[in-house]
């Protein structure tokens, strides 16, 4: 493995480097589909980044179909998209997808259960701060102002009204990684009219004291949040990478 060479790997962005100079590196023909890539730990000693970079890399690519990561062998060559050959703007995408893909797992964890115990202990006072915000959504469907903007908000919302710190702290964790994927929503001609329906059958769920109904409809709304994240993805991959507002 003496020939490679990830001297140019700099800059803030390291996962994303890592993978564009594995690529570059099955442009130039010296890895072939099934060839084996060297281990995380050669791979952190010859590109001089970390661990940590190094697997986000390695994750990118497995999430884009270029690699296969073989239990007790390593990570192999497996197929090569034209796409994520010719467009370095891909690797954006497939980093950005798999975290906000990653991240509705845990939401789903955390936020069916929140909006269980929401159903018990909202007050008057949480159920009127929701209203505030589905407000906020119906206008912006309206009138055509983002009203993803305000779906984040809804959410943290719910979370508040667990009347857990340690609910609200963790959901606030993930309001940026909510905006960014609340953004790819805007790219989808039917989730404009889905937003505010779905938040308001959240809300009529916590207002009914229903916490069946509640976790119910909170995961088919994640399920379709995934959905939406999937087709966004989709069709912003040849505009570049989405700006959270």
């Amino acid at each position: 493995m003496s020939k490679l060479d990830f001297s140019q790997i700099k800059g803030s962005k390291l996962s994303d480097q890592a993978m564009e100079s594995i690529l570059d590196l099955i442009r130039k023909g010296v890895f072939r589909p099934g060839d084996k890539l060297p281990t995380q730990q050669e791979l952190v000693a010859r590109m001089g980044i970390s661990q940590t970079a190094i697997r986000d890399a390695l994750r990118g690519l497995v999430g884009s179909g270029v690699v296969d990561l073989q239990a007790g062998r390593g990570a192999f060559i497996r197929s090569v998209a034209p796409e994520m050959l010719i467009n370095p703007e891909s690797l954006f995408f497939v980093l950005e997808r798999e975290t906000l893909l990653h991240s509705l797992e845990v939401r789903k964890a955390l936020e069916v259960e929140a909006i269980g115990l929401a159903t018990e202990r909202a007050t008057s006072e949480d159920l009127a701060e929701m209203e505030r915000i589905l407000h906020r959504i119906e206008r912006g469907v309206k009138l055509k102002e983002k009203p993803f903007h305000h779906s984040p908000y809804f959410h943290l919302a719910i979370a508040q009204a667990t009347h857990n710190p340690v609910f609200v702290s963790m959901l606030k964790s993930f309001v940026s990684l909510l905006k960014r994927g609340a953004v790819l929503g805007e790219f989808v001609p039917e989730a404009r009219e889905r937003e505010y329906r779905l938040h308001v059958e959240l809300y009529e769920s916590i207002r009914k004291r229903d916490a069946r109904e509640a976790r119910e409809r909170m995961r088919n709304h994640l399920q379709v949040s995934k959905e939406h994240i999937l087709r966004g993805f989709t069709a912003l991959s040849c505009t570049g990478p989405p700006q959270p507002h």
